[in-house]
């Protein structure tokens, strides 16, 4: 029990544990104090200079963020209206291309009508021209064996002579040449 009771009167009291800690803080002061508030000192104005830093940093950003957004903007600006511009050439090129798509095919209809047209009436003049040269034909071919028949029919009630006869067939082979 005893040493108990000398522990127990060498454990500081409260007001001890105070007393030391003042003296601590001042033994601190004396020792670290002009270094603690140098490093203070400079610990703020460092701060202080960051802040700084930060703001104009800060400042600087939104105006080049500014810059590049108006810039984008007006390049958007640019290329909206150049859009706008090519569509409206493109839709007055598709309007002339499909005016002249139907000019064109009202054209190639109307060739066609006319075409098939002039194509029956060929039809129709080569059939009546072939029809007269066949009735041409016919004629001649009906007058030549009746000439060839009377020919005959005289070459047998008169005797000819041999010299005759090849004159007489002479001028019916060159009247033969010449009608066709």
């Amino acid at each position: 029990m005893e040493d108990k009771k000398q522990k127990d009167a060498k454990a500081p009291t409260p007001a001890d544990s105070v007393q030391q800690t003042d003296e601590l803080t001042q033994l601190r002061e004396i020792l670290f104090g002009q270094t603690n508030r140098a490093f203070k000192a400079d610990l703020s104005a460092l701060e202080s200079r960051v802040e700084e830093n930060f703001t104009t940093l800060n400042h600087k950003l939104d105006k080049q963020f500014s810059e590049i957004r108006k810039t984008i903007d007006e390049h958007v600006a640019t290329l909206s209206d150049q859009l706008a511009s090519a569509n409206e050439s493109h839709s007055t090129i598709q309007a002339h291309l499909q005016s002249t798509t139907d000019r064109l095919q009202s054209e190639l209809e109307i060739a066609e009508t006319s075409a098939k047209s002039d194509n029956d009436a060929l039809e129709a003049h080569v059939v009546k021209e072939l029809e007269s040269l066949d009735n041409l034909f016919s004629k001649r071919h009906q007058e030549l064996l009746a000439k060839l028949q009377q020919v005959t029919s005289e070459l047998s009630e008169s005797k000819t002579d041999r010299k005759t006869l090849a004159n007489l067939l002479s001028t019916m082979a060159t009247n033969l040449a010449t009608d066709s």
